[in-house]
């Protein structure tokens, strides 16, 4: 057991992960459970990730059942996870588990016809009432939402707190974007609504949140958009501009997809030393009147950039990223991990499924070998070097517990 205050034995900080394969739920979960409970003894707080192929309900009384006093928190993911044991490609079950004794921890669901700005203000209140840290600021938010409406839930829970707690989320996914995904904690599941988790842990914790992506320099003014469609650049159907700036044509859905995945659209976030960083939107189709829809949403007036990555980029930036949430943490250089969160765009997974098992190396040694989890979102949510908390597409978001 990892002391996180050496002179006094009753102070236990630590963080272990397990993961599953078996093809039927129960075995699974069942799986996953014993795994843990041979790393780690009453965890307060548990973090599941799953194939859209697994009952939620299931692995929801299992785990509740084994873990009675853990808030939990679960998440669909695309086509796998990813764990400090490596990549799993296809489908499985993740868990990841933190024991704090002097921390606190509070997990919510809201799924109701409200608006997801309401939904996340009422997620956040059941959350801090479950913490047990009624009035207190938490640390960190750990976000998972439906996907579609990521920007307000963003403002709801803002607005709700009055402070910039940094939030670090990603969006619930499936295999295929056919909206199989889910979403439970201990007390409730659903496929749409706002789930998140609200953390005070009683160590030391560090962010990040990338793109890992360069513009082209080519950039165009939004002058149309109704909802997530962007239906017009430069007062030109959106997709000409796209398919200008490509050099080729795009046809079906799934071109349109997979092309995107290394030249999204890219808006600036905030600047560092004059230099700007940005936040990218991924294309998911055409629509009839040659617009574009996207995985997030963009503004009226809003500058475009033509973005570019490059599959190494996308294998190694993962390390970057939590070597980066080292940097942003250190008070001194001698940061010690107890473990971390990593959230992985599934659409930069899709592009580099082949080599993920590299990406999961560069984890791990920018990790330093602690224990991870990182699902493959539809949506990536973080907060940038400037302190904004955002939502976009083909992102890295990281989280770091340290040691103090």
């Amino acid at each position: 057991m990892i002391e996180a205050t050496h002179n006094n034995k009753y102070e236990h900080m630590d963080i272990a992960t397990s993961f599953s394969a078996f093809h039927s739920s129960d075995h699974a979960v069942s799986d996953a459970i014993r795994k843990l409970k041979s790393k780690i003894t009453n965890p307060r707080l548990i973090l599941v990730y799953f194939s859209e192929n697994y009952d939620d309900a299931l692995i929801q009384q299992a785990l509740t059942t084994a873990f009675p006093d853990a808030q939990i928190l679960g998440c669909s993911s695309c086509q796998g996870v990813m764990t400090d044991e490596g990549y799993n490609r296809g489908e499985g079950i993740a868990l990841w588990a933190m024991c704090d004794y002097n921390g606190a921890f509070g997990s919510a669901i809201v799924s109701t016809k409200q608006s997801p700005y309401d939904m996340a203000r009422q997620a956040l209140l059941r959350a801090i009432e479950n913490s047990g840290r009624p009035g207190e600021l938490p640390a960190l938010i750990l976000l998972h939402a439906s996907p579609g409406k990521e920007e307000d839930v963003i403002k709801g829970i803002e607005d709700e707190l009055g402070s910039p707690v940094p939030i670090v989320g990603g969006s619930a996914a499936d295999d295929h974007v056919k909206g199989n995904w889910r979403i439970f904690t201990h007390e409730q599941r659903c496929q749409e609504g706002v789930g998140l988790c609200v953390l005070y842990p009683s160590c030391n914790i560090s962010y990040s949140f990338h793109s890992g992506y360069a513009s082209t320099g080519l950039s165009t003014v939004v002058t149309r958009t109704d909802g997530r469609e962007l239906v017009e650049l430069n007062n030109k159907p959106a997709i000409e501009v796209y398919q200008s700036w490509l050099g080729q044509e795009l046809s079906d859905e799934n071109s349109i997809v997979s092309k995107s995945s290394l030249n999204p659209l890219g808006r600036v976030a905030g600047r560092i030393h004059d230099l700007p960083y940005f936040k990218l939107a991924h294309l998911l189709k055409v629509t009839p009147r040659g617009g574009i829809e996207l995985f997030a949403t963009v503004e009226e007036g809003e500058e475009l950039f033509f973005m570019e990555g490059t599959k190494e980029r996308l294998i190694t930036r993962a390390g970057r990223v939590i070597n980066s949430a080292f940097d942003i943490g250190s008070v001194n250089s001698s940061l010690d991990p107890i473990g971390g969160i990593t959230i992985y765009c599934a659409g930069c997974m899709l592009q580099v499924q082949n080599r993920m098992e590299e990406v999961a190396e560069h984890v791990n040694k920018a990790m330093h070998h602690a224990p991870f989890v990182c699902p493959f979102t539809f949506g990536e949510q973080g907060q940038f070097i400037g302190g904004e908390n955002a939502h976009g597409n083909l992102m890295i978001s990281a989280v770091l517990f340290h040691r103090d």
